[in-house]
């Protein structure tokens, strides 16, 4: 989610440009309707107010990125802008200074970014909605610890705002699913509820020190270099998931190179399937890496057996079926070699030759005690390798080989993942080769598929 929101927020693709512009015309609406209906009001002096955009311009290019989105300490500032401008101007304010933010943010980058796609920014505003209403509704207020309540409120509309708005275009705009979004925009609303209060205190001493403001520009650098902090160890754990999937990417080119068939049009199928299936199945995000991972590498561990045994065409005697049966304990000790989520792949890798009734090798594994990811890449491999040729059989017809899977659900294969195998199969008779229609295909890691995230382009 961050690789895809930091891609999002980067790009200046017409998808992305007419959806924010979309947003921030769509805000005006509401915005129009305040003026009509709640045009009163009073204003703090003209110092207040420039003090004000500007603290909360500087507030919004801290980016503390939460999820595919982010936050900042900006609700230092909200509260106090309540009370400093009418209600029909609190969004407008708030908006333009969000604008003012991204120009900034723009400018001083080195992006390919247009600096005038900046004022996109100001479609952030929309959660100010929330309090506008309520204050439209409460009347003039001075700040004081008299009229928390109303500040409540206001917060408690700003969020629910908030939520509706950001859940509803993450949806449409990038496939997050409601709940993912959920537990994201409650973190977020932590820090704002953490936030509020100190914003409080500042709204209040304003009334007689329009620079109390200034009170917040320590807090706003101490959660910027927080920030700062956290975008690097993200930048870090970004730069390994791709270290991991390249890592990946380059044993499998390796096995390719030393048997096209095992490393390519068999490979690639079993991966393409596998991953379908995991999908179809409603697999996690980690447990989707370590699927594709292990159904990646799943035949690693060939690269120790010679070619001759490898690619013999006549049946193997019982010494070569002994090197044979232990090439899913090489993977397993090749991917314990590189650590990390390459072990866990390893042990993927190592089961994937088990059999659901236990007649399978090297453990003698069976039911449930073999790892999910490894019941997939077996009757992925299975069904693969049945249909197609091989230096000892010729490829078996697609319907045939759904026919075998179906005989062998129970004893060899999980019934579940058959089932599973068989509705994907259907659906894509193509997925089993080179060139299947899978989430690989279109662009989008499997990760990113069980998270629901759309392809950016």
């Amino acid at each position: 989610m961050h690789r895809h929101g930091r891609l999002w927020r980067a790009s200046i693709e017409l998808r992305r440009l007419r959806s924010e512009a979309i947003l921030d015309g769509l805000l005006l609406v509401p915005i129009v309707l305040l003026f009509v209906f709640a045009p009163g009001g009073h204003w703090a002096s003209p110092l207040t107010i420039a003090l004000l955009i500007g603290a909360n311009a500087v507030s919004n290019t801290v980016r503390f990125e939460i999820g595919a989105g982010s936050t900042s300490p900006s609700q230092l500032l909200w509260i106090p802008i309540w009370f400093s401008v009418p209600p029909a101007w609190i969004t407008v304010v708030l908006g333009g200074s969000m604008a003012l933010a991204g120009f900034v943010e723009l400018a001083r980058g080195d992006r390919k970014t247009p600096v005038w796609t900046g004022i996109f920014k100001a479609g952030d505003a929309w959660p100010a909605l929330g309090p506008a209403i309520v204050f439209a509704i409460a009347g003039p207020q001075v700040a004081s610890v008299h009229v928390a309540w109303i500040v409540a409120i206001a917060f408690a509309a700003q969020i629910a705002v908030d939520f509706a708005f950001t859940i509803t275009t993450q949806k449409y705009l990038h496939g997050v699913p409601v709940g993912t979004q959920v537990r994201v925009m409650t973190w977020i609303a932590a820090i704002d509820a953490a936030l509020a209060p100190v914003g409080l205190l500042i709204a209040i001493v304003m009334v007689t020190e329009p620079l109390a403001v200034v009170a917040a520009f320590p807090l706003i650098a101490v959660v910027a270099e927080f920030a700062r902090e956290r975008q690097d160890r993200l930048e870090q754990a970004l730069q390994l998931s791709n270290a991991y999937r390249g890592t990946a990417q380059l044993m499998g080119d390796v096995l390719e190179a030393d048997d096209a068939y095992t490393g390519g049009e068999h490979t690639q199928g079993v991966v393409n399937m596998a991953v379908a299936v995991g999908l179809e199945l409603r697999l996690t995000p980690r447990e989707m890496r370590d699927l594709e991972f292990g159904a990646l590498l799943h035949d690693i561990g060939k690269l120790r057996i010679p070619n001759e045994v490898i690619n013999k065409a006549g049946g193997l005697d019982a010494k070569e079926w002994e090197m044979i049966r232990r090439h899913p304990v090489y993977g397993q000790e090749m991917l314990n070699r590189v650590g990390g989520a390459m072990t866990d792949a390893g042990n993927i890798v190592r089961a994937h030759h088990e059999r659901w009734d236990g007649l399978g090798y090297p453990d003698r594994l069976a039911g449930e005690d073999i790892p999910l990811a490894a019941r997939i890449i077996t009757a992925c491999d299975s069904f693969s390798a049945m249909t197609t040729t091989r230096s000892y059989s010729p490829a078996m017809a697609h319907e045939a080989g759904l026919v075998e899977l179906e005989r062998c659900s129970g004893s060899q294969f999980d019934p579940k993942v058959v089932a599973a195998l068989i509705t994907v199969l259907e659906r894509d008779p193509e997925l089993s080769g080179n060139h299947g229609r899978s989430p690989l295909a279109a662009g989008i890691s499997p990760v990113a598929a069980a998270l629901g995230l759309r392809p950016l382009l």
